[in-house]
């Protein structure tokens, strides 16, 4: 099979793979925010707008939940965490190792369906990390299956987004519940969650910014993998699909043109995923995916990470 043949073959198997899902969003498609001067100030003053609008609300859902915070600050510094996003790396480390991780004074840091991963599923976490709106939404397919989890699971310290916190008390939930606020302002890089973050979007980083609050002494992480300038894919329609690849799930392609129109739009949004990892210090925190795209963290391996 020559190079075209390959290239042919695996856009077909790839757009034969089931859309499980949909990316619905009522706002319009992005084009490129930084297109142009016009466009990049545009980009600001929004996020500029959007913080003076929602953070007094912020605030005020906050106020209960303020000095349990406030008492998080540093509480980690004599010991070690991992933080797992969803990336297939996840599964570089076995139930057991975390296992022992935890016995020996460890903390795990986990993000969303955490417990879909069948390999490692029954490893408890220490934290369960959320900021989709929909995660608890009972109409949602995964949602009771989560919920029921954590209700099984009430040892596990749940954080969210100071706008969630009265859906979680409508549950029910007996878990220890911590929250950040979770307003992006592009103009700065803060990552206490007191404040408005300076970086995008993404749960995973919300986890990393916890940790990084908390003060552990060490912090590996895994499931960061950042394949997404690899995953990309355009149809004969000129319309942007993503490839989802995670750990414990099958791959999925989802149609994201309603949300980015262009393919440069798309890369507009990887570029700022490996740019804001660079709010983040680099002390202290290690990359245990040597294959990993994330190159902000030095990388040593899980075993040289535990002995450490």
């Amino acid at each position: 099979m020559d190079n075209t043949e390959k290239y042919i073959d695996n856009h077909k198997r790839v757009f034969a793979l089931k859309n499980k899902r949909n990316k619905n969003h009522t706002v319009k498609p992005k084009y490129l925010a930084g297109g142009s001067i016009y466009a990049l100030v545009k980009y600001h003053l929004k996020s500029i707008v959007r913080t003076l609008i929602y953070y007094p609300s912020a605030l005020i859902n906050f106020r209960k939940f303020f000095f349990k915070v406030w008492k998080m600050k540093g509480i980690a510094k004599n010991r070690k965490a991992i933080v797992f996003g969803n990336g297939p790396s996840q599964s570089y480390v076995t139930q057991k190792e975390l296992d022992d991780f935890v016995k020996m004074g460890g903390e795990t840091i986990c993000v969303n369906n955490w417990h879909q991963n069948e390999e490692l599923a029954n490893h408890i976490p220490t934290w369960l990390v959320f900021s989709d709106p929909l995660s608890f939404d009972i109409n949602e397919p995964n949602a009771l299956n989560l919920i029921n989890y954590l209700k099984n699971n009430s040892s596990i310290k749940v954080l969210i987004p100071t706008s969630q916190i009265k859906l979680i008390k409508k549950i029910g939930l007996k878990n220890e519940i911590y929250c950040f606020v979770d307003i992006e302002l592009s103009i700065w890089k803060n990552l206490n969650p007191f404040l408005p973050r300076g970086y995008m979007s993404i749960t995973l980083y919300k986890a990393l910014a916890w940790s990084v609050y908390l003060g552990y002494n060490s912090i590996g992480i895994l499931g960061m993998d950042n394949t997404l300038p690899r995953n990309i894919y355009n149809n004969d329609q000129n319309k942007v699909h993503l490839l989802e690849s995670y750990a414990g799930v099958e791959d999925c392609l989802v149609d994201v043109s309603n949300y980015h129109s262009t393919v440069a739009s798309y890369y507009f949004d990887v570029f700022k995923i490996f740019h804001h990892l660079e709010h983040f210090p680099k002390k202290n925190i290690f990359n245990l995916d040597p294959y990993s795209l994330t190159d902000r963290f030095k990388k040593i391996s899980k075993n040289s990470f535990f002995e450490v």
